[in-house]
């Protein structure tokens, strides 16, 4: 039984993006095998040149199997050197499914992410996420607000609107929607009458939009990250060719798994649409 748990735990933990080999594999065999109620196991990634996430994992014994699960992950995103920028967020994990770790590092950087969530009546909708860094819940967590369907943004019809050559090609036009719900910033080719250009663009549901990134925006933007973590002055920050510029960069699509998997719903600002309904959680 325990051989299965483990095997269950390591598949789980691959989908939510901690590897496919485990940085802490042997301390999770080793912490299963000890049977105690919980325990917790720490990693970190790095996403950019200039931050690491950090990620506490809390898994605790349940069902009538005495099975472990994870239940959340605290993700911290740390600029070691210009600290005013880090920023902390637990995500909880419901029958295996949840935020991925790239989800939440994108999440923490102040973009969207598209999930397909279930509240507390067991009923399934799509929304896109973003963290309110405005707001706390009584928790200590960002609130979250959330663009249901009733919301209008259709991606797809908005990218349409564009001379995108990646949309001519099916298998690239899956790839770049993919990434694009995953909260990255993806690459594509503006195929226009007189010239072609690369540029990077991002998920936008608050405005209904995308954002557009040129490749001289996006070289000085990457300058402007540098120096705000750093702790430098006088940096400025630029907008992109449409509204909402995001905080940091990210090109590497980010392509997991093709299934999406169903998350409960967060304690969340609903932006429209019917009210968002709370479920109760336990904690490790």
């Amino acid at each position: 039984m325990k051989k299965d748990n483990l095997t269950y735990l390591q598949e789980n933990l691959r989908y939510l993006g901690f590897g496919e080999t485990l940085p802490f594999n042997d301390e999770l065999e080793q912490e299963v095998g000890k049977g105690q109620k919980e325990f917790h196991l720490s990693t970190e990634a790095h996403f950019d040149e200039w931050s690491k996430l950090e990620a506490t994992l809390y898994f605790r014994k349940g069902g009538q199997q005495e099975m472990y699960f994870l239940t959340k992950y605290t993700a911290a995103l740390l600029y070691l050197e210009n600290p005013d920028l880090n920023k902390i967020q637990t995500f909880y994990i419901f029958k295996g499914a949840g935020v991925t770790l790239k989800e939440a590092f994108n999440l923490l950087q102040g973009r969207a992410v598209n999930k397909d969530l279930t509240d507390s009546d067991g009923e399934k909708y799509n929304a896109w996420i973003q963290l309110d860094f405005t707001a706390k819940t009584t928790i200590g967590n960002y609130k979250t607000r959330q663009f249901r369907l009733q919301y209008g943004y259709d991606l797809e019809k908005i990218l349409n609107n564009y001379p995108i050559r990646e949309l001519q090609v099916e298998e690239l036009k899956a790839n770049l929607l993919r990434s694009l719900r995953k909260g990255n910033i993806h690459p594509v080719t503006f195929a226009m009458t007189n010239k072609i250009e690369k540029k990077y663009i991002e998920a936008c549901p608050q405005f209904k939009t995308i954002a557009i990134y040129s490749e001289s925006v996006r070289a000085i933007q990457k300058l402007v990250l540098y120096k705000e973590a750093k702790g430098k002055e006088d940096v400025r920050h630029l907008t992109p060719e449409l509204e909402h510029p995001p905080g940091n960069i990210d090109e590497d699509g980010d392509l997991e798994k093709d299934e999406e998997r169903e998350l409960p719903a967060e304690e969340s600002v609903q932006a429209d649409g019917p009210p968002v309904k709370k479920r109760n959680r336990r904690t490790a």
